[in-house]
């Protein structure tokens, strides 16, 4: 994704997210999967933040299903961020065919123990398609 009021002279105003995530409460007591998030933005701590846990998979919508996740996570930002904590969000933009494509939006922010912000972004999707699948 990329931000353009996010972007300055040491960073280029990006932020990437790779997840592969998934919760069948039939058989998995807590959501599986991974979660990696580059921030490369402005007004935050540029790195990489994977997910440690996912403590929370919510996901409602029929016509743009989107999806909440949260948990804990590790960082490669300076100053290490002592409790650090993720919440993502992810609207999934499908359209019907033959309708003009809509960007999926993706929106994260990156927390510590104290619940003081580390690094944030609300942008829509450049590259790729996020499918998300609505359990309510």
């Amino acid at each position: 994704m990329f931000i353009s009021t996010r972007q300055d002279i040491a960073n280029p105003g990006t932020f990437t997210v790779k997840l592969a995530v998934s919760f069948d409460p039939a058989i998995n007591d807590y959501p599986v999967g991974s979660i990696h998030i580059e921030s490369r933005l402005s007004d935050g701590s540029v790195g990489n933040f994977d997910s440690t846990t996912i403590e929370l998979i919510n996901s409602h919508g029929k016509h743009n299903p989107t999806v909440f996740i949260s948990g804990q996570c590790k960082d490669s930002a300076q100053p290490d961020t002592k409790g650090c904590r993720y919440w993502l969000m992810i609207a999934n933009n499908k359209t019907a065919p033959n309708q003009e494509k809509v960007a999926d939006v993706v929106s994260f922010t990156i927390h510590d123990r104290n619940g003081n912000r580390v690094a944030y972004g609300t942008g829509p999707v450049r590259e790729g398609d996020f499918e998300v699948q609505a359990f309510n």
